[in-house]
């Protein structure tokens, strides 16, 4: 007789309750495995939607703040007959800023925001001495062209060294 044919075979493996036990935690891995692999794939899009709107959002601010600096420039330092209609031109990209930044910041809160606030009172009230003095054509607009040339320029040293 052979006394070997009734042994049991070595076994390596750990056993982990019963076969249903065994199922069930196997059931279980699974299900944590594949939601992990989800919950993966769903923050990497969301990360990589973030990035692309924050890109949008810089290119545009910084589209409409060239312009804005491009439509000051070439403003005369007096009165002309189209000086309302440029400052109009300048008041729309300055507002497009301020947009741009308010759906930044609907976003992702106060931490999107792209422009001080103060910046923006800034140019708005520079705009509006420079309305003033172009309707009562009195006053030094050359001074104010200045000094909205300088607060755009500013604000556009300011956003190049926040990226």
């Amino acid at each position: 007789m052979n006394s070997y044919r009734f042994r049991p075979r070595p076994s390596f493996q750990a056993s982990y309750g019963t076969r249903s036990q065994q199922r069930l935690l196997l059931a279980a891995l699974v299900i944590f495995l594949v939601a992990s692999l989800v919950l993966g794939f769903l923050y990497t899009r969301t990360v990589v939607y973030r990035n692309k709107a924050e890109a949008t959002m810089n290119a545009r601010l910084n589209s409409n703040l060239v312009d804005a600096i491009s439509q000051v420039s070439r403003m005369a330092g007096g009165v002309q007959s189209n000086s309302a209609i440029k400052l109009g031109q300048i008041r729309q990209h300055i507002y497009a800023m301020d947009q741009v930044n308010t759906i930044s910041m609907s976003i992702s809160g106060e931490g999107g925001r792209l422009i001080p606030q103060e910046a923006i009172n800034a140019l708005y009230s520079v705009l509006e001495r420079y309305e003033v003095a172009v309707q009562t054509a009195t006053g030094n607009t050359l001074e104010l062209r200045t000094l909205l040339l300088t607060h755009l320029m500013s604000l556009q040293e300011l956003l190049v060294n926040q990226d």
